[in-house]
């Protein structure tokens, strides 16, 4: 039997209390999740972790279906709903790298008779990257949409049903507002320039090179035996299986183990395993946003293609939430702290997969210093230039009404030196970081802008569009 060296022992003493005390800790973690579904009446959850420390975990609890009493375990399906649009952008980089795509290419060169109107094609074309970064100017699904229950054989089929649903509201490219329509244009995009079916794109180039073998778009009887059952808001509920409009907005399938491989896509910068699926360059492009007005000011913060940002406690997060109707996902990675996570729920509880992600977010950055904020440039003119009043200037869909958004309005005010919003939530600090991003004081990172755009002023952020309508 080979000695250890003195040295590699005392290595070794210090190395498995520590890893004992890791596992230890995530076992807490599940067991807190555990506690919170319990307190909102979710049947189950299921949890992974990806660290640079710790490698990748999964934890489960609860059951898959309260009918048959079956609890959730490694190889319950979860539907994941919008995370299939973060898959969609890697699908159409995996394209742009091939030469196949270009993100600025107008979508009207790629489908020949596209299924949508566009007042501003000639000065504002809808382009690729403005579906990845839903700035395509597109409202929403209908309600009709929504609630349409049969699979269409093609997503031109799908496009065919409701045609005038599709018209820009306002020019491609100058705001941020989320529509699955993009997403099934997307789709589309994918097949035309690939050449091949959307789900067999997806699953050929995608989830098998993940290792996501289980995963899938289809309501199989294998998807049947091991789909977790969707509940409504009240966690006993059930919810039938939801054919969406368009698969691509939504539809994969998949476990929660499988997910590590996408977490470690990111994290890896590309890099699955071994096997490199996508340059560092691509993935750094889908994490910044660059073609809505604000980011064409600079703001990085945003949602970018495909992914999302947010902060928590300082950190800055990149990913994608998942409405599967009677499931909802997040997931999450954090380049600071080299960790991410997949989370879900087998019920339409906001309230309670909100609570388990922050105690998620807080387990993964615990003990990491939190980043310092920019500082602050002030210029007092430049800034009183900015004040007044701001009404919302986009809507997301077709059934909200000209008074809602005109009472959806903020006050830019200046006081005490210093430049405020005012709203039925109070006044906040808006902190300088260039003469046009600003921050609020807890954040490290400008997270809105102020953009002059045909003689008009638009206040940009992760909480709206909104125009000047006074001075």
């Amino acid at each position: 039997m080979r000695t250890l060296t003195s040295k590699a022992a005392v290595l070794l003493a210090l190395y498995w209390p520590m890893q004992a005390a890791a596992e230890s800790s995530f076992e807490q973690l599940i067991a807190e999740l555990d506690t919170l579904r319990a307190q909102h009446d979710v049947a189950g959850f299921a949890l992974t972790v990806v660290s640079g420390r710790t490698g990748a975990k999964s934890g489960y609890g609860g059951l898959a279906d309260r009918e048959h009493k079956t609890v959730v375990g490694p190889d319950t399906l979860f539907r994941i709903g919008s995370i299939t649009k973060t898959f969609n952008a890697l699908a159409v980089m995996m394209l742009v790298e091939e030469g196949r795509l270009d993100l600025d290419t107008p979508v009207r060169k790629i489908i020949e008779d596209p299924p949508f109107q566009n007042p501003w094609a000639e000065t504002h074309p809808l382009r690729v990257m403005h579906l990845l970064e839903q700035s395509s100017g597109l409202l929403d699904l209908t309600r009709e949409e929504f609630d349409h229950n049969e699979p269409f054989p093609t997503l031109e089929a799908a496009f065919a049903w409701r045609p005038q649903a599709r018209v820009m509201q306002w020019p491609p490219g100058w705001h941020h507002v989320y529509s699955n329509a993009n997403a099934g244009l997307a789709g589309l995009v994918i097949e035309r320039a690939s050449g091949q079916d959307y789900a067999d794109f997806i699953s050929e180039r995608l989830l098998r090179p993940l290792s996501m073998h289980t995963a899938g778009l289809f309501d199989d009887a294998r998807t049947r035996k091991q789909l977790a059952t969707g509940y409504d808001t009240d966690g006993k509920t059930p919810i039938p299986y939801w054919h969406m409009i368009f698969p691509p907005l939504g539809a994969i399938n998949t476990t929660p183990q499988e997910m590590a491989a996408l977490l470690e896509l990111f994290l890896h910068r590309g890099k699955a395993g071994s096997e490199r699926l996508l340059n560092p360059e691509s993935i750094a492009r889908m994490e910044r946003p660059a073609s809505t007005l604000a980011a064409r000011q600079g703001l990085t913060y945003g949602y970018g293609a495909g992914l999302d940002q947010w902060l928590h406690d300082g950190f800055l997060w990149y990913g994608h939430g998942g409405d599967g109707d009677g499931y909802l996902s997040r997931f999450g990675y954090n380049r600071a702290c080299d960790c991410g996570y997949f989370l879900t729920i087998n019920a339409f509880n906001n309230d309670a997969i909100h609570q388990m992600r922050e105690r998620v977010q807080d387990y993964l950055t615990r003990g990491a210093p939190a980043p310092k904020p920019p500082p602050a440039d002030i210029d007092a003119d430049r800034l009183q230039r900015l004040t007044g009043d701001y009404v919302a200037a986009t809507r997301r869909f077709e059934w909200q009404t000209p008074d809602e958004l005109d009472s959806d309005r903020v006050r830019v005010v200046f006081e005490d030196g210093a430049l405020y919003t005012r709203s039925e939530n109070g006044r906040r600090l808006l902190v300088p970081v260039t003469n046009r991003l600003f921050r609020r004081l807890e954040q490290p990172v400008a997270t809105m802008a102020f953009i002059e755009q045909d003689g008009e002023i638009f206040l940009q952020g992760d909480f709206g569009n909104y125009r000047r309508v006074t001075r």
